[in-house]
């Protein structure tokens, strides 16, 4: 029987920090925890597939809660971001507030800049993104997320031209932009406002995966941008936006045609990755149990290519 893989110590440290070392389905700070893997492959330690559970709700994942029944993927997946978003909006409680919104507009795009200005291994790269993202959380509204998502829009076809930092950090943070719709049980709906963002946000995400099959080919950044392309999907099921569904799946069709030049595959690994993830669109569509034919047939058309 193969050896149990244990989940490297770093990415450990970060999730239980990130969920206050606590279950993130109950919540229930005095009981003890593990490392959950939602896709039950213990191979699979990607950050966004690892929940913090306690040895009850461990349980009733598995069907071993008596009688009542089990958590599937999706649910562990809604409560893992739901726990993890109070807990960092917890955490920023008492930030400084910043007064002047053209003022803040305009240290958008300083940011934005001075990620461009740093060399690729600048650890302070990292940390100018993490400031985009948190203007977002605490003082986000249509303007500010406007111009932060028009940043990132810039830094995605930059970064494809020899930053593959940029490009996978730009994958992650523009998700994040709307990590916090978890399900309709927690944020009841999406408004047209709502809808437009994520639009906008698969819009920079499509950018990102065009340039880097053409030409960063980054394995790095095609991995980040298929989870957040994935993540997006599952809020249009969620939500039943079969728009910002149909915007996901264009991202796949033009960047498969990416990976060729002249006909000739130049980005194996970018198509293959490409491929891989969205057959996981197919099997979140059949969890969900949606008839939604249209997307599937578009699906398929992709898999052809």
């Amino acid at each position: 029987m193969p050896r149990r893989q244990e989940v490297p110590a770093a990415i450990a440290d970060s999730i239980l920090f990130k969920n206050d070392h606590t279950c993130c389905i109950c919540r229930d700070t005095s009981r003890r925890v593990i490392i959950h893997h939602i896709d039950e492959n213990r191979g699979n330690n990607n950050p966004n597939n690892l929940a913090i559970v306690c040895l009850d709700c461990h349980d009733r994942i598995h069907g071993r809660g008596r009688l009542s029944r089990s958590y599937r993927p999706g649910e562990v997946r809604r409560y893992k971001r739901a726990w993890e978003q109070q807990v960092q909006e917890s955490r920023g409680a008492h930030r400084p507030q910043i007064r002047y919104k053209k003022e803040l507009i305009s240290q958008i795009d300083m940011i934005v800049c001075e990620i461009l200005a740093c060399k690729p291994n600048n650890p302070r790269i990292e940390e100018l993104f993490n400031i985009l993202y948190e203007l977002h959380v605490w003082r986000g509204g249509t303007e500010i997320d406007k111009k932060i998502i028009e940043g990132f829009g810039h830094l995605a076809i930059m970064g494809s031209f020899g930053s593959p930092r940029i490009t996978k950090l730009v994958a992650e943070k523009i998700w994040e932009m709307c990590w916090h719709f978890v399900g309709p049980e927690y944020i009841s709906s999406m408004s047209k406002r709502d809808v437009a963002q994520a639009i906008d946000c698969i819009g920079v995400l499509e950018t990102l995966a065009e340039f880097n099959c053409e030409f960063g080919h980054s394995k790095k950044a095609m991995n980040s941008i298929t989870e957040s392309a994935e993540n997006f999907f599952e809020i249009g099921l969620w939500y039943s936006k079969k728009r910002i569904a149909n915007a996901v799946i264009h991202i796949y069709k033009e960047a498969v045609k990416r990976c060729y030049s002249e006909g000739e595959l130049e980005f194996s690994y970018g198509r293959r990755m490409l491929r891989r993830s969205i057959r996981e669109l197919q099997r979140m569509l059949d969890e969900e149990n949606l008839n939604w034919f249209h997307q599937r047939r578009r699906i398929q058309e992709v898999l052809t290519l």
